[in-house]
């Protein structure tokens, strides 16, 4: 990786019911409602719902969108209607998280000796691990469901410069960046069929927005010239202004 094709996860964007300036304003908004509080960030947009953390403007944001008014969410672990991505996110105290956590609005879904996992009030699952030596709950990782995780993980690896890798199993990789930055990423093996944006009937749950460090037409050649080299594939950008790519498990993100 060279300065010219720094590429970093700027926004996870999570899908929530809205097709409307006004369903979108009820379904988004409750959304991000629920991450500002649960992670202690804010609002910092409301025409385009994006989260930022106040103490760390260059980190990792969250923002709602892309659902339309009939937005399917999963339902894990029914494997009839699976999840195809999730954020890891570290607490201090799980009994304590738990409690704030479902007072905001979640529901539990499973309790695991090291993590426990909960579905927001729209249905993405996320889970929580008692790992956090800070106050704040912290995302550590994005996760991505795939068939094949050192596959997937090797071209997230190249395209975002993450070279470290923190577990490396068949089941799941971790990767990280050298800088110890966050988030992580993760890939662990699951069997669902992926999405096909755009259409509606198989819609994405959650996708990445990556942006190019210092944009210039040169450096946006480059990026996009590498994510195609590595093996995503182009996908209509529906006159969003930006590119659109299915990654090789087809989970679609945009540059």
């Amino acid at each position: 990786m060279t300065a010219e094709t720094n590429i970093e996860i700027q926004n996870v964007v999570f899908a929530c019911p809205g097709n409307s300036k006004e369903s979108y304003d009820r379904g988004g908004r409750a959304l991000a409602t629920f991450y500002a509080d649960l992670l202690g960030m804010r609002i910092a947009r409301e025409d385009w719902f994006v989260l930022e953390d106040a103490d760390d403007l260059d980190g990792l944001n969250l923002a709602f969108g892309d659902g339309p008014i009939d937005y399917r969410p999963p339902r894990w672990p029914d494997s009839e209607s699976p999840q195809q991505m999730h954020l890891d996110i570290s607490v201090r105290d799980l009994d304590d998280a738990e409690q704030r956590t479902l007072k905001l609005g979640a529901s539990k879904l499973q309790d695991n000796a090291s993590f426990r996992v909960y579905a927001d009030p729209d249905g993405h699952p996320f889970c929580l691990y008692g790992t956090a030596t800070q106050a704040a709950p912290r995302i550590e990782r994005v996760v991505l469901d795939c068939f094949s995780p050192r596959s997937l993980a090797d071209f997230y690896a190249s395209l975002l410069d993450m070279p470290n890798r923190e577990l490396d199993t068949p089941e799941r990789v971790v990767i990280a960046r050298s800088d110890g930055r966050l988030p992580a990423l993760a890939f662990q093996h699951a069997q669902f069929p992926a999405p096909r944006w755009p259409d509606p009937a198989h819609p994405q749950q959650v996708h990445l927005d990556l942006r190019v460090v210092e944009p210039n037409a040169p450096r946006m050649h480059a990026a996009r010239e590498l994510a195609e080299q590595l093996g995503a594939i182009r996908l209509p950008d529906e006159g969003l202004g930006h590119r659109v790519y299915a990654d090789p498990a087809g989970h679609p993100f945009c540059l």
